[in-house]
């Protein structure tokens, strides 16, 4: 087999233009025709000396040196360290630039599908900083220190944070004082290199509304010594402080965060409000980061569907039942559907805590409680799905298109999965209804919300 020659070498150092920017935010220099290089914070349009840090056969990455050439489109947000953690990756993009940028990646990942639709202007936020109503970051003793913040791309380097620049700025606040409580009573942090130690992550949860505030201590090990002491004092210095739990999620389970939830303190859950209904968001309870834009998120989708009073919804991925719940008042009847039975019970909890008479929440997969309520004769008007990343599965998409609701409500968190979802759709009897929507959820990143609309051919 012929030995693969890359076009790059490493630590070689060279002039290169920006003309595109991956849908994870980072800047391409195209050095041949089909071998890319990829530098963060860059802008199209830029030209930059480049060090080569990564060869691969495929593709390298740079870091860039000096910017040769500045777009009219650059800011200095003065956050370097969020590009070096890569959990802000257009901070320095003015925000006019990033909203038209996640249109313009929407828009190019369809025609690339040949899939002819007008991605509208991207609906975004008069403050674009400080709107997550939830973080969960890393813990890392280093330098003598417990340190919070987020890793280094692709090293186990803790990026030290107390201005995380997205999230409110009371949870920032928490987050400090947490981390200074454990640091007091030298609270052992899991380190990535020995795999050993406790505390994975600290994450705040904060009503935007309710200003109820929640504290997880996500554990490797299944106890916290110095408990009570711990306890006592962020009693005593976050007077914000409704929920106190400790998580036991080890980290060969490999998962963020395990269902093995303790009280410490105070109750299981808090509140908050959503277009004036009442939520309550457990621990590991799916719920919008970004509270305003949520409400704009699901007003709009709302209004696509042409929601009316006599209509049948199916809420499928229903979560703790937020969309389901929001349009429930403005139709007849709506039937959700989840896979998490955590979140069944929250769904189910807000439906009684908001009074709510005509919407029912069951613990299934969607395609297999679809096909039960088809049998029982319910015919949906309209159906609404918030998937995951991965997007819809095509036993999904297939038991949309045996129920042919009249129209099919589409909100997506990863347009690359949506477009291929969009383009099976397509082929089960639907059409695309007026613009494709992106609504910005999570500005300074590279995530893009987006709401697509699908109607049955003869319904239009």
């Amino acid at each position: 087999m012929a030995k693969t020659i890359v076009p790059v070498k490493l630590h070689q150092t060279l002039e290169v233009d920006i003309v595109d920017t991956t849908i994870g935010g980072m800047g391409i220099a195209q050095i041949t025709p089909t071998y890319p290089l990829y530098l963060a914070d860059a802008i199209p349009g830029e030209r930059v000396l480049a060090e080569v840090i990564q060869v691969d056969k495929l593709s390298g990455y740079g870091r860039i040196i000096e910017r040769v050439k500045i777009s009219s489109q650059r800011i200095d947000a003065q956050r370097q360290y969020l590009i070096d953690a890569g959990t802000a990756p257009l901070v320095n993009f003015s925000y006019t630039a990033q909203l038209e940028w996640k249109r313009q990646k929407v828009q190019t990942l369809f025609e690339k599908a040949n899939i002819n639709v007008n991605v509208a202007e991207t609906v975004g936020m008069a403050q674009p900083s400080y709107y997550r109503n939830k973080t969960i970051v890393p813990t890392k003793w280093q330098n003598q220190q417990l340190q919070t913040g987020f890793f280094k791309r692709g090293t186990h380097e803790l990026v030290p944070m107390t201005d995380y620049f997205v999230n409110d700025r009371k949870i920032d606040e928490a987050i400090v004082i947490v981390r200074n409580v454990l640091e007091n009573y030298q609270i052992s942090a899991f380190d990535p290199d020995t795999q050993e130690g406790a505390i994975r992550y600290i994450m705040v949860r904060r009503g935007y509304y309710s200003h109820e505030l929640m504290v997880v201590l996500v554990s490797n090990q299944a106890e916290l010594v110095h408990e009570q002491q711990i306890i006592r004092d962020l009693q005593e210095q976050l007077p914000e402080l409704k929920s106190l739990i400790f998580n036991y999620s080890p980290k060969k389970d490999y998962v963020l965060l395990s269902p093995h939830n303790r009280t410490l303190w105070g109750e299981a859950a808090i509140h908050d409000t959503l277009l004036g209904l009442d939520f309550i968001i457990g621990p590991n309870s799916f719920y919008q980061v970004n509270p305003i834009m949520t409400e704009k998120l699901y007003t709009l989708a709302a209004q696509k569907a042409q929601l009316k009073p006599t209509d049948i919804v199916i809420d499928a991925y229903s979560g703790i039942g937020t969309i389901g719940i929001s349009v429930a008042n403005k139709v007849k009847q709506v039937l959700g559907v989840e896979v998490v039975a955590g979140a069944v019970a929250d769904a189910q909890l807000n439906v009684d805590t908001n009074h709510i008479d005509n919407a029912t929440f069951l613990l299934n997969d969607a395609p297999e409680q679809m096909a039960l309520w088809q049998e029982q004769g319910i015919k949906p008007d309209v159906i609404f799905v918030d998937p995951p990343r991965r997007g819809l599965t095509k036993s999904l998409i297939d038991s949309v298109a045996d129920m042919a609701p009249k129209r099919f409500v589409y909100i997506s968190c990863n347009p690359v999965t949506l477009v291929r979802d969009t383009a099976e759709i397509l082929t089960k009897g639907y059409h695309i209804e007026g613009d494709v929507q992106t609504v910005d959820q999570f500005p300074q990143t590279s995530h893009i919300e987006t709401i697509v609309v699908f109607t049955r051919h003869h319904e239009s």
